[in-house]
């Protein structure tokens, strides 16, 4: 149960993590090696969300097809083959593509929902986001601070404070305030429902022959189930303002 749990943990509704790590670090960044083809994707127009416009690449860059496909060649390549030249495989990817889309959708709609209502960061908070930030990039890419600095100029930064720059601009940051504050700050569960969940799921916690007593599991059922809550409000949330919203889709 408990691998069940931290795999369910992993899930956040939508395209939504709560805390977003924005304008992160590629370790393996490649610049498109076709100019035209890279000028028609930022020009062809595939949605607008209340006049805002979502063109070819940034739909792109939101799916990471090309790094999904490339993924699967390296571990079937029959499967890529399937995908890419069957007709049930060419749909299998089409919607894909379209439920990125929405997901891209569900993003900007709520870009435009924390400006809207004035949702700002004070520098104390900035400088906070930015710390957990690198920490997270140093930690998961077991880098020093010597590397870490030599992968922001690979991808272009002059320095680090370059890169926190743009980091600190990404509209993401504000939506991660705007869930928070006005979404999710009252959820909570209680000890009564913990041991429902617990004793509902009991034959699940189980280690060797034992059954793992409530106190040992407590925090992870706890966790499970305020990030249940979680995802519904936000699924809600972001439910209630696409029924008001003006959006066009091209694809």
């Amino acid at each position: 149960m408990k691998k069940r749990i931290l795999s369910s943990l992993l899930i956040i509704v939508l395209i939504l993590p709560v805390t977003v790590f924005a304008q992160d670090v590629n370790l393996n960044s490649k610049q498109p090696a076709d100019p035209n083809l890279k000028d028609k994707m930022e020009s062809n127009i595939v949605a607008k969300v209340n006049g805002e416009k979502i063109t070819s690449k940034e739909l792109a860059q939101k799916a990471s097809t090309n790094q999904l496909l490339m993924k699967i060649n390296q571990i079937d390549q029959q499967f890529l083959k399937t995908l890419t030249s069957t007709e049930s495989g060419k749909k299998v990817l089409k919607e894909y593509q379209k439920q990125q889309l929405d997901n891209l959708i569900n993003n900007i709609l709520l870009q435009q929902k924390a400006e809207n209502v004035g949702i700002t960061l004070s520098q104390k908070e900035k400088e906070e986001l930015y710390q957990q930030q690198k920490k997270r990039i140093i930690k998961n890419n077991n880098l020093n601070q010597e590397k870490y600095l030599s992968i922001l100029k690979n991808q272009g930064y002059k320095n680090e404070k370059d890169y926190k720059q743009q980091f600190l601009k990404n509209p993401q940051l504000k939506v991660n305030k705007l869930i928070e504050e006005k979404v999710v700050s009252d959820v909570n569960v209680t000890s009564s429902e913990i041991k429902q969940f617990y004793e509902k799921n009991k034959d699940q916690f189980t280690k060797g022959d034992n059954t793992q007593p409530l106190e040992k599991v407590k925090s992870q059922i706890e966790e499970l189930l305020k990030q249940q809550k979680r995802n519904k409000k936000i699924s809600q949330y972001v439910k209630n303002i696409r029924e008001k919203a003006e959006i066009n889709k091209n694809i």
